[in-house]
This record gives C-alpha cells, structure tokens and sequence, in this order.
C-alpha cells in the first residue's frame, strides 16, 4: 500500500530552458490569435499611459491662471471616451486570451489521454490510479490557472514598462536613468524566489499526487470493504493525517516563500511616488518643471514599477510551473512499448489461426513469464492452458490480444505477426473474458453494448439472454436500463461474469479467450452459460484457461504450462497417459468434480 510510491517514468530531457521551449511549443497552434492579442494589449497599453498624461493635464488646467472649466470638460470627455474604449478592448482581448489558454489546455488534456492510452498495460500495473489521475486533473488544472492569464500579464507589463518609460524620459531624464539603475536589482532575488517555489510546487504536486492515490484506494468500494473488514479506519486515518500535514506544511513554505522579497518590492513602490514629488518638486520651486509634469512623472513611474514589480512575481509563477509541466512532460515522455508500425495492415475476416514461434517475455528484466513457447491452434479448435500458478498461462492471453509484444520469437494471428497487423484489427479479431470483470458505473445496456458499439437494443438484449441474465433482467427494477454501480457492485460475481460473457457474445470475435469465465457461476448456470458458449465457440478459435474439468474434456489440444515452458502438449487422455505434471495437476484439482462428471458423462 505505502510501498511502490512511483512508478518508473521517463524524465523530460534538458534544462529548464528546454522545458519551457516545450511548453511555448504548445502556443503554436495559436499564433494568430496570440499576435491578435500583442496588438490588442498594445493598444490597450498606450490608451491606459495616454489616459495619465490626460489626467496630468487636468491638474495643469487647475493651476494655471487662465484654466476653465470648459477645457476641464473637455479633458475629462477625452479621458471618459480613452477608459470605455479601453474597457471594451479588455474584454475582447480577455475572451482572446481565454481561448488561447483554454485551446491550449484541452490540447494538453487531449494528449495526456490519448498517450496514456498506448502506453503499455506495465505501466498501470505499476502506477497507482490516483496518482494518474493527479497528473491528468489536479497538474493540467493548475497550469490552466497559471498561463491563462500568464501570457497576457506578462505582455501588459513588459509594453507598459516600455512604453511609460519611454515617456518618462522626455519628462525627466536624469530621475528616469536613476529607476532603470535600481530597477534590475530585483532581478537576482526573482530568480532565486522563483527556483525554490518550483522545488516547493513540485513537492506539493507530488504529494498531491499520493493524496489522491491514497483516497482512490481507501475510499472505493472495494478499499472501503477492506478497511472496515480488518477495523484499519484508524490507521488509514493517520497515514491521511500525514499525508495531509505535509501538504499543509509545503502549502505554507510555498506561499510564504520570498515573503521578505515581496515586502521590500511593496515598499519600495509605494516610496517611488514620494521620492519622484520631492525631487521633482525642487525643480517646479526653481521653475525648471510644471506641476503637470511632475504629475505625470509619479503616476508614470508607479506605472514602470508596478509592472517590473508583477515581472517579477510572473517569473516565479513561471518557474514554480515548470515543476508542473515537468510532471505532465514526464507522462507524455512515457515510451509506447506497443505501437502501430506506419506500413500495418488491416486484417478483415480473420480465420483464427494461432501461432506462438519461440515466444519469450519478461514482465521484468530478471525472470522470464514465457521461456521460448511455441505452439499451433487451427481455427474453429479449443485450446486448453494448464499450470499451476504463475506458470505463463494468463501471459499467453496477454500476448495474444497484444497488451505486450514478446521480448523474442513471434504471436501470429492467420500467419501474420501481431506486430504487423493494426491495433484495431488485433483487437477487432481477439474477444476475452477474463477472471476478472470489469463493469463502469452506467447502465447493464451499456456495459454490454460495449462489445460492439453499433449494436442495436435487440441485438444486446439476445447477447443478454444467450448468457443467461433474462432471469435477471425481469428481476431488476429497471430492466437493461439498470445502473450496476461502480466496477458492477450491484450485481453479484456470477452475474458479473455473465455480463462479461453477454459482451463477448455480442462482440463476436474469430479467436475467443476464456479465463475462469465460469468460475463464479453454480452447476446449474454454469449448464446454461456451456450450452451458450459453445454456440458461440462453433466455428471460432478458443482459448480457454482450464480450471474445470468439463472444459479439459472437450479441448482439441492441452498446454501444460510450468516455470514460463510448455512441458506437456496433447489431448486429454494423451497427458493421463504419461503420469506427468498433467496427471498431478488432474487428480489436485479435478479429484472432486471428477466423479460427477463422469457419472453424468456415463448416465
């Protein structure tokens, strides 16, 4: 449970420079709206500083002797008609930037999911849900928060730092040199601010990340059952509590990083205005400047710091963000150990015939599942694996519907390599009904529609019945149109199973694999769901892991399966004969339905 904090994953190669060259990457799409939005914010820049130097010239009309009130008057319409067109250029540049962010972010979500989706099944096997589900949620979310409005920020104060510095020195050179010597000072500690709120934000992310994974396991229906059977509420209790006050501890060093920093970038732009009134004061006193020049110079020169002041703040958002699209980088970098090659063919109407040539595989690099396995199905025929646990025999249906290709030999489907067909065609040609069922929190329609999309209700329905749920469904309140609960919760292990089988019917693929498929059912379903299935298997290829004896009977071929190596090969009575692994496996496990069954075999 606490054990395996992090799956194995592909680090984003490069420095942070490369790192953020991808992120602006993710903008290309969106250039023209980008280079709409500079000149929107552009002109919605120099309409706010020209908005000053008509508030300045206001307090011109005041002081001077021969000012009237109409010419106040028409300042102020002038500086009324500058704000509201201002205004309505930020709302439009607003709804730009929203559509650029926005655009960006459901790209990103778009090839999170997508890339995860071809990712090879080792990796879900090794990478807890809710961590996943961290990455892909809580880390795109908090991009979206931190570059929608990032960009724009960035541009308005970079262009309102030009622009109002511009004028400021042609208002007062000298003062106007002296702020561009102090204002790079602040430049050292943003960058050291910035770096450690990205250490911080990423510790926080990854914590976050096993926050959810804890909740994902504790609070599902299974991890609930789990926690309450074995009286470990208080324990799950304080492993939460941990988990909980580090987050609060890092959420804490993070908001409170650079906190001297930020108090001295306060102060000193709340000082720019004093000091530019007592400096340039001196020079209305000796004559050398007018009032509405110095007015000008201090509200300008708030405007240069404040935006120097919100550079700096966007610089570490910036860095603090790059922890965030590291870990987004660090999935989308995931290598797709099973992929479609560019040339692949379609194989339309597949006979079913199977191969396995010198097959090898190692779900780790130090012990081998599969061991040099070879073997032939001809269409239409049942194929039984037996084995003790661990032997290869699930490895084998693995390799067969192409969850992972083999480290060496070849897995062909009607003499093709699986490697040579398209992903759609493999999974189009290979049905299972593994040990175990999974069903989504939706309708019993739906989950067995899932088989074949384009299925139509009476098509599902006879899926349905062929694997014996019509008890079932009059039984239900709202027929097929009954939500099964998460993983199919409402409904028992058999009734599962046998939806799982309905899916398989409907689906109605060439090669069939069957795991346990009834291992839930009682005699008497068990009876009915044989009688469906071997309707179905008629004509197909299937591949059955045997754990009755019923099924052993009635296999073309028998693969004993031992330490990943095919030790045994033949019909049933073939492998009684040799007295071998086969022989061991019979009278262990199929002592106690032996006898019935071939009482009833004999009737």
């Amino acid at each position: 449970m606490g054990g395996g904090r992090r799956a194995r994953e592909a680090k984003p190669t490069g420095s942070k420079f490369e790192i953020v060259r991808r992120a602006v990457g993710l903008f290309r799409p969106y250039r023209w709206h980008a280079l709409a939005l500079v000149l929107l914010v552009a002109t919605t820049v120099a309409l706010s500083l020209y908005s000053l130097t008509v508030l300045a010239s206001l307090v011109g009309e005041m002081t001077e002797p021969d000012g009237s009130r109409g010419d106040l008057t028409q300042g102020f319409l002038i500086y009324g008609v500058i704000i509201v067109a201002g205004a309505l250029l930020g709302v439009l540049q607003s709804y730009t930037n929203q559509v650029i962010g926005q655009g960006v972010m459901h790209q990103l979500r778009t090839s999170l999911h997508d890339h995860l989706q071809r990712v090879s099944v080792r990796f879900f096997t090794s990478t807890r849900t809710g961590e996943i589900l961290s990455r892909v949620g809580t880390d795109v979310n908090a991009v979206q928060q931190s570059v929608t409005g990032t960009f724009t920020e960035f541009l308005t104060n970079v262009l309102t730092l030009v622009i109002a510095f511009g004028i400021m020195l042609t208002i007062e050179w000298r003062l106007a040199l002296a702020t561009l010597i102090v204002l790079p000072l602040w430049v050292f500690p943003t960058v050291k601010v910035g770096l450690v709120m990205r250490r911080l934000m990423r510790q926080w992310h990854d914590e976050m990340g096993e926050m959810t994974a804890h909740l994902e396991e504790t609070l599902s229906v299974s991890g609930s059952m789990l926690v309450k059977s074995y009286g470990r509420s208080e324990y799950e209790r304080e492993r939460f509590e941990q988990s909980n006050d580090e987050l609060q501890s890092l959420s804490i060093r993070r908001m409170m990083a650079g906190r001297w920093f930020n108090m001295g970038t306060g102060l000193f732009g709340a000082l720019i205005p004093g000091v530019a009134y007592w400096f340039l004061g001196g020079l209305v006193l000796d004559g050398e400047m007018s009032v509405e020049q110095v007015v000008a110079f201090a509200m300008l020169a708030q405007r240069v710091f404040g935006p120097f002041a919100s550079i700096a703040r966007i610089n570490t958002t910036m860095l603090s963000s790059l922890a965030l699209f590291e870990r987004i980088f660090e999935y989308l970098d995931l290598p797709v150990e099973v992929d479609e090659r560019p040339d692949a063919r379609r194989l339309d109407g597949a006979r079913g015939a199977l191969e396995f040539d010198r097959a090898s595989f190692a779900y780790v690099d130090d012990r081998q599942a599969l061991d040099g396995v070879s073997f032939e199905v001809e269409p239409g025929s049942m194929l039984a694996l037996v084995g003790p646990s661990g032997a290869g025999k699930t490895t084998i249906t693995y390799l067969l519907q192409r969850f992972y290709d083999p480290t060496s030999g070849a897995v062909r489907l009607d003499g093709h390599d699986l490697r040579d067909l398209t992903l759609d065609s493999v999974s189009g040609a290979v049905g299972a009904v593994m040990q175990e069922t999974y069903l989504f929190h939706s309708s019993l329609m739906d989950n067995v529609r899932y088989g074949r999309l384009d299925a139509t209700d009476d098509e599902v329905l006879a899926a349905a019945n062929a694997a014996g749920l019509d008890e079932m469904i009059e039984r239900l309140p709202d027929g097929l149109d009954t939500v099964v609960g998460e993983r199919g919760y409402r409904l028992s292990g058999g009734e599962k199973q046998r939806v799982a089988i309905a899916r398989a019917i409907l689906k109605d693929p060439p090669v069939l694999i069957l795991d346990e498929a009834t291992a839930s059912l009682d005699s008497r379903l068990e009876r009915v769901i044989r009688e469906a299935m071997g309707q179905l298997a008629a004509g197909r290829t299937t591949v059955v892991i045997a754990h009755r004896l019923s099924t052993v009977l009635s296999a073309d071929q028998i693969l004993v399966l031992d330490g990943g190596r095919v030790v045994e090969r033949g019909r049933h009575e073939e492998l009684l004969a040799l007295d071998g692994l086969y022989a061991s496996l019979y009278r262990e496990q199929f002592r106690e339905e032996a006898a019935p069954t071939l009482e009833v075999a004999g009737a």
